[in-house]
């Protein structure tokens, strides 16, 4: 077997018209970010939109929400009324119905499979971009799970059956996998809070969305995190990031500064340029399969021998001396003298990064920061825009940390559970967090020197 980058489909990938072009998306997507200013997803109905979407696609149907216009008609004409005017009352009230949950305002689960996308056509791009990164990574591997779980909570009535009639679609077949999930461990984590929150159908309904959007983010954020490490990039851990709570006196000694979000800011900057040097990796010689990272390509070679991952580095650097540089010629040449991979990926990482125009990676980054401030952004005066998060978001994941109805958890162990989800806070946080549970009556003392405490259910 030949183990080398395939120069030849490299070509092909990049060369549009005899230019070079920064491609991506041919073997391997990384996150779901736009270049392109107009399908910005700008959460105008929040996450609620990709839930829906999400629900959808678990009962078969479009992506899309598509309203059937003449359904409302139809049950009418099947109805018995004792007139007109009563008709009238009745059609005013299903579509008053129908225009609230279009706008997020839901009380059964089902429900939200009647929350559209946009109805803007860039920016309804930019949510499908989300839809598919959040399914692949957290549902599609438990379609079945998902599934059981939200059909022992659906209601049937007549109020619910028009709706569910109202935006029936036909049946389509969800698009082959995008997205490979890197964090088993948080994947799972999402299925558990989901069944977690079940227990609790008007809590899961007023906070689903809410738990989607945080491990959305938090996988994007571990992403950019652990592709920035290379080879070394850890998959079965979280790296920390620091939030506040929006209650919180912003300081800059504290660990939010450097460990928030002017941390993911800098990690984000020049990230476009992994994706393409991925896809430009994933042309090779000797896998087919998709969705390759840098720590994948090290696990390989490590089953390989020495000699095979010679091989690879050494083609590594014939193309970025050879061919890369036929499109830019005063790219810099760089000997191969024994690189080991790790050095391999920086070089070639390096090389790729000095010619991406920064529009592109002011719009790419500025698409990463749009959800990040939609969600979680506090004002911190003239430290600029902090990560916090609000009540809904921290009752919420305390919720799903402690358990069901009956569960406590003791409250040492509240942290442990929270970083398991993606959420880190110094010790000033803490003892907010700690001042708001008590406030709210959450908090179980067992001993007056407040030695042993246990955070009670909030579902």
């Amino acid at each position: 077997m030949i183990f080398q980058l395939d120069y030849q489909r490299i070509r092909d990938f990049v060369e549009k018209n005899g230019v070079y072009t920064y491609r991506r998306r041919e073997n391997t997507f990384v996150l779901p970010l736009p270049t392109r200013k107009p399908e910005r997803a700008k959460f105008e109905n929040g996450y609620a939109a990709i839930v829906g979407a999400t629900m959808r696609v678990l009962d078969g149907e479009s992506i899309e929400y598509e309203k059937n216009e003449n359904s409302i008609d139809g049950i009418l004409g099947e109805g018995k009324f004792d007139s007109d005017e009563t008709m009238e009352v009745f059609k005013l009230f299903i579509e008053n119905e129908l225009e609230d949950i279009e706008n997020s305002t839901i009380t059964r689960v089902e429900h939200f499979k009647n929350i559209p996308f946009i109805n803007h056509k860039d920016e309804k791009k930019g949510e499908i971009g989300y839809f598919n990164f959040f399914y692949d990574l957290f549902i599609r591997d438990y379609e079945n799970e998902f599934n059981s779980l939200f059909s022992e909570l659906k209601t049937e009535d007549l109020l619910s059956e028009i709706i569910r009639i109202s935006g029936q679609a036909d049946n389509k077949p969800l698009t082959k996998r995008k997205y490979k999930m890197l964090f088993p461990g948080l994947q799972q984590q999402f299925l558990n809070d989901v069944k977690t929150l079940s227990t609790n159908p008007a809590f899961l309904i007023q906070h689903f969305a809410d738990i989607a959007l945080h491990y959305t983010f938090i996988a994007m954020s571990q992403i950019v995190i652990q592709t920035n490490k290379l080879t070394s990039a850890q998959t079965d851990k979280l790296h920390r990031i620091v939030f506040l709570n929006m209650s919180e006196t912003a300081s800059k000694r504290r660990d939010f500064y450097n460990e928030g979000l002017r941390f993911l800011r800098e990690e984000i900057r020049s990230f476009f340029a992994h994706e393409h040097t991925l896809n430009i990796l994933g042309n090779n010689t000797f896998t087919q399969e998709s969705n390759w990272f840098y720590k994948d390509y090290a696990d390989y070679f490590q089953k390989q021998s020495p000699a095979a991952q010679e091989e690879f580095i050494k083609s590594i650097y014939y193309w970025i001396n050879e061919e890369y540089k036929l499109y830019f010629p005063l790219t810099e040449r760089i000997p191969y003298e024994d690189q080991d991979l790790q050095q391999a990926f920086k070089d070639l990482y390096d090389t790729l990064r000095r010619n991406v125009k920064e529009e592109i990676n002011s719009r790419y980054s500025v698409a990463f920061e749009t959800i990040a401030t939609r969600f979680y952004r506090k004002s911190g005066g003239s430290l600029g825009n902090i990560l916090a998060l609000n009540m809904n978001q921290l009752i919420s994941l305390i919720a799903v940390a402690v358990g069901p109805r009956g569960s406590q958890l003791e409250l040492n162990k509240l942290w442990i559970e929270l970083e398991n989800r993606g959420v880190f806070f110094d010790k000033y946080s803490k003892e907010e967090v700690v001042k708001i549970l008590d406030n709210l009556n959450y908090l179980d003392k067992k001993s007056d020197s407040g030695d042993a405490q246990y955070v009670k259910a909030i579902l």
